[in-house]
């Protein structure tokens, strides 16, 4: 299976650019970062998933931009979209999770994009990682080693580990988009994927098969 995480910019720069590198890269399962999520969200969101050859399975709003897009091969078991405590002078964040069904197997996914300040990146990271998860996709705005990042990825795989940075496209010089995967998931192939300029993230795309 493809997974893929991304934080899509609120889809300002170019929403059609966005939508073809995920019809070309062909993902089963998409995290998104910062979709649409204030005026007509759901318009924009489903648009999005319509001409990327994706359904939307939860997120947007009610998840503080937070996305899960999904191919027809994938069969969604269960999903959740969940606002974190908002705190005084920080942007609302949230996550969306949900346990899928590929090839007859299911797989617990989690996505979510953590916060500038780095005691609420923390709690956050902390909060989600109460429960466990096959993968998880995160804009986790900090570095590899950072103590949010080690919290999220804690028992997990950094797939891109060595890959490069993912921020910013114009100038690239740090990796804070992460792709956790747990043992059970071998990756086959990694990419940072050369986007271009359709936003200022560039997304990390994983095969993965179950070991």
């Amino acid at each position: 299976m493809r997974v893929m995480t991304w934080n899509v910019r609120s889809l300002r720069d170019d929403a059609d650019g966005v939508a073809r590198v995920l019809r070309a890269a062909a993902p089963d399962v998409v995290l998104v970062q910062e979709a649409p999520r204030l005026w007509r969200w759901r318009a924009a969101n489903a648009r999005l998933a319509r001409q990327a050859g994706l359904v939307v399975v939860t997120g947007g709003g009610p998840a503080a931009g937070n996305l899960l897009l999904c191919s027809l091969r994938v069969r969604v078991v269960s999903s959740r979209e969940v606002l974190l405590p908002k705190r005084p002078g920080l942007h609302r964040r949230g996550y969306v999770s949900a346990v899928l069904e590929v090839d007859g197997r299911q797989l617990s996914v989690l996505g979510t994009h953590l916060d500038l300040d780095g005691d609420a990146r923390l709690d956050s990271a902390q909060r989600m990682r109460a429960q466990t998860y096959d993968v998880i996709g995160a804009d986790v705005n900090e570095e590899p080693g950072g103590a949010a990042w080690t919290a999220l990825s804690q028992g997990l795989i950094d797939v891109a580990q060595g890959l490069g940075p993912t921020f910013s496209v114009a100038s690239p010089r740090r990796r804070i988009d992460g792709l956790f995967v747990a043992p059970t998931l071998r990756p086959v192939r990694v990419e940072v994927l050369e986007s271009g300029p359709v936003s200022d993230h560039k997304p990390v795309l994983a095969e993965l098969v179950w070991v």
